[in-house]
């Protein structure tokens, strides 16, 4: 897809738009890519992909970028410097951004999962004495 497209649809669309606004051209283009390469990836049978969907998971993968965030990522708790501290909550932020997770539901991988639990917990007749 486009990023000059994608661009487009976040100025016209989106009030938090701060991450696109300060990426380079350059990562820009490649949030697009590696947005559409998990999107292709979380949901194969959604072809092709919308617009919208690309540009919200796209400010996502931006917004992930941010050093607070990768600190969280990787399991810090706290960080200290002259006196000010930051702490973050336990937990890891999610993949899929949750305008898409909204409006496509849960991921392909989500979805065979959920149906192994059900075929383990199947039980097929037979009754009680």
């Amino acid at each position: 897809m486009d990023p000059q497209e994608v661009g487009a649809w976040i100025s016209a669309n989106m009030l938090d738009m701060d991450a696109w606004d300060r990426a380079t051209e350059k990562k820009q283009a490649v949030a697009v890519v590696q947005a559409e390469r998990n999107l292709a990836r979380w949901y194969p049978d959604i072809t092709p992909m919308a617009v919208s969907i690309v540009a919200f998971q796209t400010i996502w993968e931006l917004q992930g970028i941010d050093p607070a965030l990768k600190y969280q990522k990787h399991n810090v708790k706290t960080i200290s410097d002259n006196g000010e501290s930051v702490s973050y909550k336990d937990g890891e932020r999610p993949d899929v951004a949750p305008d898409v997770r909204a409006l496509l539901g849960p991921t392909a991988d989500e979805l065979a999962e959920e149906a192994v639990e059900e075929a383990a917990q199947r039980q097929y007749g037979g009754a009680l004495i």
